[in-house]
C-alpha cells in the first residue's frame, strides 16, 4: 500500500511539472539574441529591428545604442566584430537595417537562446539574406531563427525536474509513508525557512539577470577565455567560476547556484537555532530580516568571491553549534570543518587569516586525536595542495606587485602630501613612481583604486615596482613614525566603512538604467525578466546609498550589523558562560578586523559575513544555556543524544 501511494504522489508531482512547462516556456526567461558578424567598423553605427514573434504580427523599433555595441576578439576572428540584438524568444523572423556600413556586409548570423538546448545546433549559422540600399544601408532578413522556440533547453529540464522533486518531497511530507516519507518530514524543518529566502533572492536573480557582475569576475573570466591564470584574484575561485558558469557561458548559473546555496545554508541554521530551543518567532524574524535587506540579497546574487567565502563561514558556524548542542566534534563533522578552513584560505587573499583562528580554536575546544589530526590534515593539506602542485600544474602566475603592494602605495599617497617634510631619498622613490603632482591628483584616503587603476602610470608600467616592496615599506614606516597623526588618519579614512554609520560604500555595479553588470568586452549585460520593475528598483536603492544617514543606515550601511553583532555575542557569551556558541561565528568577526589592518576601499561585500551573522547572532541570544557536558572538557566519545537546555532538565527532574 505505502509503495502504491508513493507511485500515486510521483506521478502526481510529475504530471503537474510537465502542466506547468508550457507557462514556464511562455512566460519565464530573458530575451534571447539575434548575433550579427561583419567587418570591424571603427564609428558607431545606426540601425532598427523588424521582427516577428509566433503568433504575432511584424514589430518595427530603432536599436539602441547598447544594442548596436561591437564586440570582438574573445573566439571571433581577427578582424571581425560582432552586434548582439537582444530579441524576445517566441521571434521566428526578423529583420534587421544597418547603417553606416560603408560598403561591408554581414557575414555570419546565430540565434542564442537563454540556455543551452538539449539538440540540433544552437551556435550553428542561420540562413540569411542581405542586400544594399543606395544610400549604403545594408538589410539582413533572417526568414527563420533556429533553435525553435518549443526546443527544450536546460532550463527546461531544471525547471521540470526541480518542480516535479519538490511537489513530491511536499505530497510525502504531508500524506506519505515510507522512507521516502521519513526523508521528506526530516527535511521539512529547514525547508521552510529556506523556501521563502530562495522565493526573495530568486526574485532578485530574475530582476538582475544574470546577477550582479563586476569588475573583479570579469577580469576572471579573461582568465578563463585564455587559460592563463593569475594570482591577482584567486585561482581556485576563478576555477569555480569556470566550473559552473563555463557550460552556459553565463554568469547565471553561479549566482543561482548561490541563492538556492545560501537559502539551504540558512535554512540549515535556522534549524539549528531550533535545536537550541530559539523561539520560532524569532527565527522567523531572521527570515524576514534576510530576504527583506537589499544588502544582503544583493550580494548572494553577486558573483564575486566574497559570497562563497561567506557562505563557508556560515557552514564552520553551522557544525560548531551542532558540535556544542552534541557535546562534541564527530570526525565527519571534524572533516566538514577542514574542508571549511581550506575553502576559507583559498577564496580570498586575506582567508588565511580567517582559517587559521579558526582550526586554532576548533582544535583547541573540542578533543580527540582523530577528530583534530582530521581538521589539521584537510585543513592544511588542501590548502598547500591547492597553492602548490595545482598552482604548479596550472601555470598559475603569480600575484603582480600591484597587488602586493597596493597597502604600501596608498600610504605613499598620503606621504606625498608631505613630501617636503620627507628625507630626500623618499622622495626620489616617490617621484620615481610617478609625479608628485599625480600622487596628489590621483589619491583618495577613503579608496586606493585612482591610484591603481586603468588610466594610472602604475598601472600602465607595472615594471616601476618589481623588486621594490621593502624600499616602499621602509619610506612607509619612516613616514608613519615622522608623521603619526597623518597615519592614523589615513587609517581612520580607509575603515571608516567599517565602523561608521555614515560613510562612503561601494554597494555594487548598479547603473540608472537598472542594470547591474560592469561594461565588458564579452557581450554580457543585465537582461532583467522584469525590466519595468528594474530600473525604479534600482533608482531607489542608489538613491538610498547617497541619500539621508537614516537611510543609508537602514539599507546598505555594514556598521549597524557589526554593532549587533559585537553585542549579540557578548550576550551569547554571558548567557551561555561558553566561548563555544562565540567560535560558531568568530568568522565574521576576525573577516572584520582583517579589513580593519588591510582595507584598500570601502566595499560593502567586505562585510557581507557580518551582515549575515548579525540577525543569526541575536536570535542565538535567545537560546536558555545549555548544559555543559564532560565530552566538550576531556578526550572521550561523542555523545550521541541531543544536550538538554537547563532549564528543561530541571524541570523534567
Amino acid at each position: 500500500m505505502g509503495r502504491t501511494r508513493q507511485g500515486v504522489w510521483l506521478g502526481l508531482a510529475l504530471l503537474v511539472a510537465l502542466a506547468l512547462w508550457p507557462l514556464f516556456k511562455y512566460q519565464v526567461g530573458p530575451l534571447s539574441e539575434l548575433r550579427l558578424r561583419i567587418e570591424s567598423v571603427g564609428w558607431p553605427l545606426e540601425g532598427s529591428v523588424t521582427y516577428q514573434r509566433q503568433g504575432h504580427g511584424p514589430q518595427a523599433s530603432r536599436l539602441s545604442k547598447d544594442d548596436l555595441t561591437l564586440y570582438d576578439g574573445h573566439g571571433l576572428p581577427e578582424g571581425v566584430q560582432e552586434l548582439r540584438i537582444p530579441l524576445p524568444r517566441r521571434t521566428v523572423a526578423v529583420e534587421v537595417a544597418l547603417e553606416k556600413l560603408s560598403g561591408r556586409t554581414v557575414s555570419q548570423a546565430r540565434w542564442v537562446a537563454r540556455a543551452p538546448v538539449l539538440w540540433g545546433d544552437p551556435g550553428g549559422a542561420l540562413a540569411f539574406e542581405q542586400h544594399t540600399d543606395e544610400d549604403g544601408t545594408v538589410h539582413v532578413r533572417i526568414p527563420e531563427t533556429r533553435p525553435g522556440f518549443w526546443t527544450p533547453d536546460v532550463a527546461d529540464v531544471v525547471m521540470v525536474l526541480g518542480t516535479w522533486w519538490v511537489l513530491w518531497l511536499a505530497l510525502e511530507a504531508r500524506w506519505g509513508t515510507g522512507r521516502a516519507a521519513a526523508f521528506a518530514r526530516r527535511r521539512a524543518g529547514w525547508a521552510k525557512c529556506a523556501l521563502p529566502l530562495a522565493l526573495a533572492w530568486g526574485g532578485l536573480w530574475l530582476l538582475y539577470f544574470p546577477g550582479l557582475i563586476g569588475f573583479d569576475p570579469l577580469l576572471q573570466w579573461e582568465q578563463v577565455v585564455a587559460r592563463q591564470f593569475v594570482n591577482w584574484h584567486p585561482p581556485f575561485h576563478t576555477w569555480w567560476l569556470w566550473l559552473i558558469a563555463g557550460p552556459f557561458d553565463s554568469m547565471a548559473s553561479v549566482s543561482a547556484l548561490q541563492v538556492l546555496m545560501f537559502a539551504g545554508l540558512l535554512g540549515k541554521l535556522l534549524e539549528e537555532l531550533g535545536h537550541w530551543k530559539v523561539p520560532g518567532w524569532a527565527r522567523w524574524a531572521v527570515v524576514a530580516w534576510a530576504a527583506l535587506s537589499p544588502a544582503l540579497g544583493t550580494n548572494v546574487i553577486a558573483v564575486w568571491k566574497d559570497a562563497p567565502f561567506t557562505w563557508m563561514c556560515l557552514w564552520a558556524g553551522l557544525v560548531i553549534l551542532r558540535a556544542e548542542r552534541t557535546g562534541g566534534l564527530t570526525v565527519k563533522a571534524a572533516a566538514r570543518l577542514g574542508l571549511c578552513v581550506a575553502c576559507i584560505s583559498l577564496l580570498r587573499h586575506n582567508g588565511p587569516l580567517v582559517a587559521l583562528p579558526l582550526m586554532v580554536s576548533a582544535l583547541w575546544r573540542y578533543p580527540g586525536s582523530r577528530q583534530r589530526g582530521t581538521l589539521a590534515i584537510l585543513g592544511v593539506g588542501l590548502t598547500l595542495l591547492v597553492r602548490g602542485p595545482v598552482y604548479v600544474a596550472a601555470n598559475v602566475k603569480p600575484s603582480p606587485p600591484l597587488l602586493t603592494q597596493v597597502l604600501s602605495l596608498h600610504r605613499l599617497g598620503t606621504a606625498a602630501f608631505h613630501a617636503d617634510t620627507l628625507p630626500p631619498d623618499d622622495v626620489k622613490t616617490l617621484t620615481s613612481l610617478m609625479p608628485l603632482e599625480d600622487w596628489k591628483r590621483r589619491y583618495r584616503c577613503e579608496s586606493v583604486g585612482f591610484l591603481i587603476w586603468p588610466g594610472s602610470p602604475l598601472y600602465e608600467h607595472p615594471e616601476l615596482l618589481e623588486g621594490r616592496a621593502l624600499e616602499m615599506a621602509g619610506v612607509v614606516g619612516r613616514f608613519a613614525r615622522s608623521h603619526p597623526d597623518a597615519f592614523f588618519d589615513q587609517w581612520v579614512c580607509v575603515t571608516r566603512y567599517l565602523w561608521a554609520l555614515d560613510s562612503m560604500l561601494y554597494i555594487g555595479p548598479f547603473q540608472p538604467d537598472g542594470g547591474a553588470v560592469d561594461k565588458n568586452v564579452f557581450g554580457w549585460r543585465t537582461r532583467s525578466w522584469f525590466p519595468a520593475l528594474a530600473r525604479p528598483y534600482t533608482q531607489v536603492l542608489l538613491k538610498a546609498s547617497i541619500g539621508e544617514p537614516w537611510q543609508r543606515i537602514l539599507m546598505w550601511q555594514p556598521a549597524p550589523s557589526l554593532y549587533l553583532l559585537l553585542a549579540a555575542l557578548c550576550g551569547v557569551l554571558w548567557r551561555q558562560r561558553s566561548p563555544g556558541a562565540l567560535l560558531a561565528l568568530q568568522c565574521a568577526l576576525t573577516n572584520t578586523a582583517a579589513w580593519l589592518v588591510l582595507s584598500p576601499n570601502p566595499d560593502l561585500r567586505f562585510q557581507f559575513a557580518a551582515m549575515l551573522s548579525a540577525p543569526l547572532a541575536l536570535a542565538l541570544l535567545l537560546a536558555p544555556r545549555l548544559a555543559r557536558t564532560a565530552a566538550r572538557e576531556a578526550p572521550g566519545p561523542r555523545v550521541t543524544a541531543d544536550v538538554v537546555p537547563a532549564r528543561d532538565r530541571d524541570t523534567a527532574a
